[in-house]
């Protein structure tokens, strides 16, 4: 993008909100003391960044042990003292859940069994017809007749009416915009705003589940206390809108997320959707009743509680061109293509005004988002990894690498095919047979496939072009995990800042994006809370109506009505859930699994004796003297290995062992828990040591914690013995050497690991294992393995932290 000095050097010196608030209020100064009473409340990101307090003194008073990890500190407003907690206890205290005071939700309909049989015909999205032979089929069972009462489709149609008050319901209203000196009418349909919002906030049920106050929270490292960032709430938007409001202990910021995005209905995309959606349940809200957020509501929470609201716009969620509309920019071909980039306002005659906005990119009409306070439409347009990132890979990188394989010929294309197939599978990751020749209209899809081309790729393309441009690809997956994080650190804001693209201009609107993506994460918490992935969801079932249960004209209405109808069936689902917990559940838990510490177990076989394992294994040098060295390995195997749970009765288990008196129960799945590191929750990862899967050997690779540090392993056989009721779980594994770094190896930044001979196979405590790790195999080396370290946030955060000098 073009722009000359003077407009780079006033869109450096500039602040975003005050550049725009004087566009609509050009008496208004740029800067007020926002600890007064406001007139006309409005955001100021570059104020509040901290409190005087603790930049005076950021690390008093310090925990006395590591059982208190988190200190929060709460706007100055909301005269709330910083609380001290464990992590546990801080994740405990997010949400509880709260049965409904209605012990009869499904009314008005007559049974719970009407209302499920209601609830089907709309999720599976059943015509009148087949609706209707559904109800004829149901009323001619015998049993249980009495609890199903609709006669036919037409009284389940007034049932679902009647039903319609449970949520907000929509409103058909007709808008008119000016253009070209004359007024064009538009029929619109929307939830109005107020209402839905106060549906939420008043609802008991929920009332757990709000934070009203804005927060700096901290985790403490050890030696001082780090700022983390995740939840808006935990950002410096909600802390500056905060800082906006009258200081009243009871005025709190109700921020809304908004998401834009068309979809199209028909298959030519002759019909679209224009749908604006809040983030919470997916429900379509305008942007209406804008007044109070000039004046604030008193409202009755669901607590029971009197709180002073102040609504404001904090994100706006979209795809660049519904930026560009939200933030009345001239869009892609302008100079200054940015919805959030922009110059501040000089006063001009009406006549220069339009070769103002011109040059800068913006249109002369008035935005419906200056009117609300506290909003900024350009600092609440948010960066979106769905759109920006998915295009970045398949128009740009993808489209490159095709490119250059499809130069080598058909030979190269067929390898790299076969090797993406080749590929171990890894639970919620897809997985390809082929990707060359097919394309992928899906987000999740081609992201799985930027993460296992690199590993598939690599031995194609060497020649320099063909490094330099996986040199590209490894960046750019670097970038979108620190991007991806669910809980960000200054640490990994830095790290991801320093992130390069190598040398290829990445000039246009989608890639500049990522330019603003950590400041977002630094004002709005992780890219989950301000992208479209989410609200994308929203989409298919709109398509799948419109095919399935309209005539095809005049649409809007139809689709509405259906739309509606389901958010009040997961309105009453809810609660008939939450009604369900405390009672016995209908789906008894998996008698197969046992739990044991940090790791469960399952898939078990028949009990067998170790003289079948070596005779069924006669071939297999990893299983030679099996009884011989387990007996030798046991008692110092849970010494050796760092494990959690100590095993009692060393010697009792090592005499059954060597005596025979021991039977061993396979079993080839093993569910590991952690502590994940790129979101701060409990995660577990899924591992099998499976031969015949899916026709395809699979021996998951693991990380072991050892009393000298961690190995790699990868997973050879797995298996329990009981000792006094109690079961203790082992693993045969193939410990894996750190290989030297090969200069491909530093340029695409790959953790090489080498299998040692099969002889050398080890026993391990299942309870030492860290987590599991993917193994993508070198194909041009045989038992030699690179770690998948782009599969999710904290296999790369954890090699980053072991390997700082490889990045």
């Amino acid at each position: 993008m073009k722009q000359d000095s003077t407009f780079a050097a006033n869109l450096k010196a500039q602040r975003r909100d005050t550049a725009y608030s004087r566009l609509i209020n050009p008496k208004e100064p740029e800067e007020r003391d926002l600890d007064s009473p406001p007139g006309s409340p409005r955001l100021n990101l570059r104020e509040h960044s901290e409190d005087k307090a603790e930049r005076e003194n950021p690390n008093l008073p310090r925990p006395s042990k590591a059982s208190v990890e988190i200190k929060r500190v709460f706007h100055p407003h909301s005269k709330r003292p910083p609380i001290f907690q464990s992590f546990p206890d801080y994740v405990a205290s997010d949400i509880s859940v709260h049965a409904p005071a209605n012990s009869t939700p499904w009314k008005p309909f007559r049974t719970r069994l009407d209302f499920e049989v209601a609830e089907f015909c709309e999720l599976a999205m059943l015509n009148t017809e087949m609706t209707e032979t559904l109800i004829t089929l149901i009323r001619r069972c015998g049993n249980n007749i009495k609890i199903f009462t609709i006669a036919n489709h037409s009284e389940l149609d007034k049932l679902w009416g009647l039903a319609s008050h449970k949520c907000t319901e929509f409103v058909e209203d007709t808008i008119a915009v000016p253009y070209k000196e004359e007024n064009r009418t538009y029929k619109t349909y929307t939830r109005p705003i107020w209402d839905w919002v106060l549906s939420l906030v008043q609802d008991p049920r929920l009332a757990s589940c709000f934070v009203w106050d804005a927060e700096k929270a901290y985790r403490y490292n050890g030696d001082t206390y780090v700022r983390f960032y995740h939840e808006p709430w935990t950002a410096d938007a909600f802390w500056a809108a905060q800082s906006a409001l009258p200081k009243h202990p009871d005025a709190k910021v109700l921020g809304l997320i908004i998401y834009a995005d068309k979809s199209k209905l028909s298959t030519f995309g002759t019909e679209k959707a224009y749908a604006v959606a809040a983030r919470v349940a997916n429900i379509l809200v305008p942007i209406r009743n804008i007044h109070y957020s000039k004046v604030g509501s008193w409202t009755q929470c669901g607590d029971d509680l009197r709180r002073w609201l102040w609504p404001m716009i904090l994100i706006l969620a979209s795809d660049y061109e519904e930026a560009c509309v939200m933030a009345l920019i001239r869009g892609l071909n302008a100079l200054y293509p940015c919805p959030i980039c922009f110059v501040p306002w000089n006063e001009q005659t009406a006549a220069e005004r339009e070769q103002l906005l011109k040059d800068n990119s913006l249109r002369d009409v008035e935005n419906v988002f200056w009117k609300i306070n506290n909003t900024d439409p350009h600092a609440a347009c948010s960066f979106d990894r769905l759109h920006a990132y998915g295009g970045l890979w398949t128009d740009h990188l993808f489209a490159q690498i095709k490119l250059r394989v499809t130069e080598k010929g058909r030979n190269a294309i067929a390898i790299i095919d076969k090797q993406m197939s080749s590929m171990p599978r890894w639970r919620d990751l897809n997985h390809f047979d082929a990707v060359m020749n097919i394309t992928f209209n899906d987000g999740s899809k081609n992201e799985d496939i930027a993460k296992m081309m690199l590993f598939a790729a690599h031995n194609v393309l060497i020649d320099a072009p063909g490094v330099q441009l996986l040199q590209c690809a490894r960046s750019f997956l670097e970038l979108n995990i620190y991007v991806s994080l669910e809980v960000h650190t200054s640490k990994t804001i830095a790290a991801g800042e320093r992130t390069e693209y190598g040398d290829k201009s990445w000039n246009f609107p989608k890639m500049h994006s990522h330019r603003h993506v950590f400041d977002d994460i630094k004002n709005k918490g992780a890219t989950r809370n301000f992208g479209t992935k989410i609200s994308e969801s929203m989409h298919g079932p709109i398509r799948q109506t419109y095919h399935r249960l309209t005539n095809f004209k005049n649409v809007t209405p139809q689709l509405i009505k259906h739309d509606h109808r389901r958010a009040v069936g997961l309105f009453i689902r809810e609660q008939l859930e939450v009604l369900d917990a405390p009672g016995d559940s209908e789906c008894p838990p998996d008698q197969e699994t046992e739990i044991l510490s940090n790791i469960s177990i399952g898939s078990k076989l028949k009990p067998i004796t170790f003289s079948v394992i070596e005779d069924t294994n006669s071939g297999d040098a990893a299983f030679a003297r099996f009884r011989v060295r387990f007996a030798d390995s046991c008692p110092t195997s849970y010494r050796h290995m760092a494990i959690i749970c100590p095993m009692e009765n060393e010697f009792d288990l090592n005499r059954m062992i060597r005596y025979g008196f021991c039977l061993l129960v396979p079993f080839q799945f093993l569910k590991v828990h952690y502590e994940h590191l790129g979101n701060w929750t409990s995660s577990a990862d899924y591992l099998r040591c499976n031969p015949s899967f899916h026709g395809h050997p699979r021996y998951d690779g693991a990380l072991v914690k050892t009393t000298d540090g961690h190995i790699f392993v990868q997973l050879i056989y797995m298996f329990s013995c009981t000792v006094e009721k109690k079961s203790h779980p082992f693993g045969l594994v193939l410990p894996l050497d750190t290989r030297a770094i090969g200069r491909k190896d530093r340029l695409l930044r790959f953790h090489r690991l080498h299998a040692k001979p099969r002889k050398n196979a080890e026993f391990i405590s299942a309870h030492s294992i860290i987590r599991g790790v993917l193994l993508a195999p070198d194909f041009d080396n045989y038992g030699e393995f690179l770690i998948v370290d782009i599969v999710d946030t904290d296999i790369s955060l954890r090699l980053k932290d072991m390997y700082p000098d490889r990045y």
